[in-house]
């Protein structure tokens, strides 16, 4: 029998390489596997009518070609490859005469379908119980259909394959969830599904399935829609919004109705709202914009009404390249209104930065981006009570020109160079309450410089400046500033020697002119000399630590410098001592950008700074490093310290300054760091007035050191670890003192949750904290006596994957200064396989509130949830 199948085959397989105009031998019988048969046929035509494209087929089993109806049967794991189409079933049946086929699926002894026939291409695959296939059009139609495409499961009972590749389904559901029973499916009459882009179906009904305690309830159909646009890949794709069903404290309400529009490459616009079942509403905008290299921006605006308050948004940024010299950029935000204080306002950065801001610049550059001219505008409004301050800037700066660069090899001209700058501020300063003040800053400078290298082991630049400067201060800014015009001469030298050490000497000549009123021009002189260098120990190994911690070595670096400042006595002219600042311990005075370093009494000052860092080297790991992108050994900084003074050999009293300390460090561990500081003064203070008087800090029994002010600065992150995974990033800081800041600022990203995606439940558990410590005992800093200033904050957040599903968080900070819990927050995440449940809690304070959201967690369906939010518990409790 076997033998008759392969004799009835042979003519037919030459007859269809004939009829193709192709030679015999192109069109072959074989055997490529052992048990598996092979033929070809041409398919597609040409103008002519005759065949133009070939068409490949295999089977497993067997191949039987009927002469008299032409129609080619493939059994047994038959396939058909067309260009990029392929074909697969347990049996095809291929007819010539109408240039189609079909493939059909196996089913077993209880009439379920174990082996689906296949249809496959370059826009994706699709299986189902039969497969029928036009090669002329290229149009194929599935039955009992079924797909999956970026995570989306698609099945339909009639299902075609346009010649564009899209897909036609009648009768078709589609869900993201891969269980064996779906928890959800969205059910619709017609769907057009575009591979790679979008879906489209109407109308459709969205049901789902719970499941309480692995009890599976019946189907319930939650939201019926005419007609929806879902995106099945991360592109931009115009549609509707899906709109998001919840409730707040004013009942029922849907959020995010409305609809996306993608214009074209450069632009998109979406324009949403809220509906509430009472007379609440918001309106929202979002245009942007983008020609990447050129321009970007967007303009957004949103209105909010509440009961009878009304509050709204607008913000307006823009950035744009006019030409490779020259940019510009713009950024306004307007507020109005009655703006609410829980966790649902408009725009909940506004809410604990309490002010807005906007701004604009522009910018050139000239003569190969060696200059620079600028022109900004900046304003800030304070939301509490109306107080604004504007501020004007406009500079020019001259790069170091060699005007005789083109000059001989051995002319002392070519190392000549010129610099030049230019630059205005104004601050404009209003009150609520009517009143305003200003000020300004005028400075003008140029510099020649002259280089000259001596040897191989000593160069040095020798510069000759010249500053004309004037000031009229904003007494709001700086009560104890005055206005006038000041001219400055500085003569510099920097050398280096031995490429290690650095000698810096200066002498600068100022000359000030002070408005009427403010005392009588006088000129003065200062000279500065600084030195530093830079040593380096020997690495010493770490022996049994480097098993322990991966640290294989240690190294010491040492940087001493010195410094020297002399200017005679200037009797007469108008100073105030001013408070000593971190990590530059000198006096100030109330002239430069307002104030200005100098001292009327005189001084010859030396001063020390020596900063100590420990370095380690750490055997490098498995996964890529900061400091070893390519996993081998990496060094790290793991300790710094600081400890600077000065000795004022001139001074009639008190000559010694306080003496300051800063560290910081991650030695114990990559999760953490430490930065502390603090200032400590050899010399007592009057309590009475708040000055420092010429008698030891001991004599009034405070010890030898009396402390002035200090901090502490700590992060720390730990996280479980988890198979296979790569290390966290660590903890970063930049080190520097705390800044006195709002306290609510500490809390900023705990405004930013979203809509509690992206949820981890692989972390088995992970902790993170900051503690924030500042105290302030200098009594000059007011420039009377006053009680410390001093905060104290503590913030913490430990988040615990109680079992594979369920997660729990708690977040808050605490006031030791003032004993209070700021912004507490409690979350609970429920992993629900395609669902997840959270629940947010913030039990007191101004931003006391709850939310309970579920939704879906596929990208592309992410904006499908329901919520229900309100501003305290009791609302929750009465809807339960």
């Amino acid at each position: 029998m076997l033998l008759l199948v392969c004799l009835s085959i042979l003519p037919a397989a030459v007859h269809a390489a004939e009829s193709a105009g192709q030679d015999s031998s192109s069109s072959r019988y074989n055997f490529a596997f052992p048990e598996e048969k092979t033929d070809s046929l041409a398919s597609g035509h040409d103008s002519q009518g005759t065949p133009s494209r070939p068409v490949s087929y295999a089977a497993r089993d067997s191949m039987v070609y009927h002469l008299d109806t032409k129609i080619v049967e493939l059994w047994g794991k038959g396939s058909v490859a067309d260009g990029g189409t392929n074909i697969r079933g347990s049996k095809i049946l291929i007819n010539r005469n109408s240039s189609t086929l079909t493939a059909f699926g196996k089913f077993d002894s209880e009439h379920v379908l174990d082996e689906p026939a296949t249809f496959s291409d370059a826009g994706g695959s699709f299986e189902g119980e039969a497969i029928t296939y036009n090669f002329d059009t290229q149009k194929g139609k599935t039955f009992k259909a079924s797909s999956v495409a970026q995570n989306i499961i698609f099945s339909g009972n009639d299902v075609t394959r346009l010649p564009d590749g899209d897909l036609s389904i009648k009768g078709g559901s589609f869900t993201t969830c891969d269980d064996e029973e779906p928890h959800y499916w969205f059910s619709a009459s017609h769907m057009h599904v575009v591979p790679d882009s979008r879906l489209h179906a109407w109308p459709l009904v969205m049901y789902v399935r719970p499941e309480i305690f692995s009890y599976r309830l019946p189907a319930l159909p939650i939201l019926p829609l005419p007609y929806m646009v879902f995106p099945i890949s991360s592109g931009r794709k115009s549609g509707l919004l899906i709109p998001r069903p919840g409730e707040d404290g004013g009942g029922f309400m849907l959020s995010g109705v409305g609809y996306y529009w993608a214009m074209n490459d450069y632009m998109d616009l979406r324009l949403e709202g809220d509906l509430h079942a009472n007379s609440d509403s918001r309106t929202a905008e979002r245009f942007r914009y983008v020609k990447y290299g050129d321009y970007s921006g967007s303009i957004t605006g949103e209105q909010k009404t509440e009961g009878l308050s009304k509050s709204w948004y607008y913000n307006m940024a823009h950035t744009q390249m006019v030409d490779p010299t020259t940019s510009l950029g713009l950024n306004f935000q307007f507020y109005g209104g009655e703006r609410e204080t829980d966790l649902n306002s408009i725009d909940s950065q506004s809410i604990v930065s309490e002010q807005s801001n906007a701004s604009a610049y522009i910018a050139k550059t000239f003569d190969d981006n060696n200059s620079i001219a600028s022109l900004g505008y900046s304003r800030s409004e304070d939301l509490r009570n109306s107080n604004s301050s504007q501020r004007i800037s406009a500079l020019f700066f001259q790069n170091r020109l060699y005007p005789y660069l083109d000059a001989g090899p051995d002319d002392w001209h070519r190392d000549l160079s010129l610099s030049s700058g230019v630059s205005y501020i104004g601050d404009f300063i209003a009150s609520g309450t009517g009143t305003s003040t200003d000020g300004h800053i005028l400075n003008a400078n140029t510099e020649a410089g002259y280089f000259h290298r001596y040897s191989d082991n000593f160069s040095a630049l020798y510069t000759l400046g010249l500053s004309a400067q004037s000031v009229v201060p904003d007494t709001t800014l700086s009560a104890h500033a005055f206005s006038g015009s000041r001219l400055v001469m500085p003569l510099r030298m920097q050398s280096s020697i031995n490429k290690h050490f650095h000698l810096n000497p200066a002498l600068t000549l100022n000359h000030y002119e002070p408005d009427a009123g403010n005392g009588d021009p006088f000129s003065s002189m200062v000279f500065t000399l600084d030195g530093t260098t830079r040593l380096y120990g020997r690495p010493i190994g770490t022996g049994f630590l480097e098993n322990l911690t991966g640290m294989k070595a240690l190294r010491h670096v040492f940087i001493p410098t010195l410094t020297y400042a002399w200017n005679p006595e200037y009797p007469g002219t108008d100073f105030y001592d001013s408070s000593y600042q971190w990590a530059d311990p000198l006096r100030y005075g109330r002239f430069e950008s307002p104030m200005y370093t100098g001292v009327a009494a005189g001084q010859s000052t030396i001063g020390i700074s020596l900063r100590n860092l420990i370095q380690g080297r750490f055997r490098g790991g498995e996964y890529p490093s900061p400091g070893a992108e390519d996993g081998g050994d990496y060094s790290r900084q793991l300790l710094s310290l600081t400890a600077a003074t000065s000795y004022n050999f001139a001074a009639e009293s008190m000559p010694l300054a306080p003496i300051t300390v800063l560290a910081t460090s991650n030695a114990i561990s990559d999760h953490l760091l430490l930065s502390t500081g603090g200032m400590y003064d050899y010399y007592s203070f009057n309590p009475a007035t708040g000055e420092r008087i010429d008698r030891s800090s001991s004599d009034d029994g405070h010890g030898l050191l009396r402390f002035v002010k200090g901090f502490v600065n700590m992060s720390v992150s730990f996280e479980g670890e988890r198979k296979g995974s790569a290390p966290r990033p660590s903890v970063r800081d930049s080190g520097v003192p705390f800044v006195m800041n709002s306290n609510q600022a500490l809390f900023l990203e705990r405004f930013n949750m979203g809509d509690f995606s992206d949820i981890d439940y692989g972390i088995p558990w992970q902790l993170r904290m900051s503690m924030f410590l500042y105290t302030d005992h200098d009594p000059n800093r007011s420039y009377a006596a006053s009680s410390p200033s001093s905060m104290s904050l503590l913030n913490a957040m430990l988040r615990i994957g109680l079992t594979r599903n369920w997660q729990v968080a708690v977040n808050s900070g605490y006031d030791f200064l003032n004993n209070n819990v700021v912004f507490p927050m409690v979350q609970v995440n429920r992993d629900l396989h395609c669902w997840q449940l959270s629940f947010q809690w913030v039990p007191s304070g101004v931003f006391k509130s709850y939310s309970i959201q579920i939704g879906l967690k596929a990208p592309q369906l992410r904006d499908i949830k329901f919520s229900k939010k309100g501003t305290s518990l009791s609302e929750l409790k009465e809807g339960i």
